[in-house]
């Protein structure tokens, strides 16, 4: 062998071990937090959402292999739908069913604002993002929003106050 076969082969092996530690990472990111239940601050910054396996949320009914959600921090505890329905407490995840290890599809959010419901899918994209993508009829034409954990303890709204959104 020689000399320039040589410094191709540690070439080639050290790009390998770089791929493969590259490709355990990936792993090890994707496959060590999975857990998606917990307390997320919405993207706007002014509502959280407790996220829990359905009929653990005070109300809510349904597989325990699915997550629901719902309002339980408000910037405003006082804010209200248009239609003066008040938003604390209000269910506005529901039946998300996890598909991968970091994915729950087939589900339905609502929007208490405006009282509109649509299809929704989460994706942990790590331990402490969320991506919210909500549509209607095509996901790749929906919206994604990113939903960050709360890292600290939040003032509850109170309990029972708003509506379940479960039902249509």
């Amino acid at each position: 062998m020689y000399l320039p076969d040589v410094v191709r082969v540690f070439q080639i092996s050290g790009g390998a071990v770089a791929a493969l530690v590259v490709v355990a990472a990936t792993a090890v990111a994707q496959g060590g937090n999975t857990d998606v239940s917990g307390v997320w601050i919405d993207h706007t910054g002014q509502g959280a959402v407790e996220i829990g396996p359905c009929g653990n949320l005070g109300g809510s009914t349904g597989p325990s292999n699915r997550v629901c959600g719902r309002v339980v921090w408000l910037k405003n505890p006082d804010h209200r739908s248009k239609s003066g329905k008040r938003i604390c407490g209000t269910q506005v995840l529901g039946d998300l069913r996890q598909e991968t290890g970091n994915a729950w599809e087939s589900g339905w959010i609502y929007n208490p604002e405006d009282e509109e419901r649509f299809s929704a899918s989460l994706e942990l994209a790590s331990a402490d993002t969320l991506m919210v993508t909500g549509y209607l009829g095509v996901k790749f034409l929906g919206e994604t929003f990113t939903w960050k954990r709360a890292m600290m303890k939040l003032e509850r709204c109170a309990p029972g106050a708003g509506t379940h959104a479960g039902t249509p």
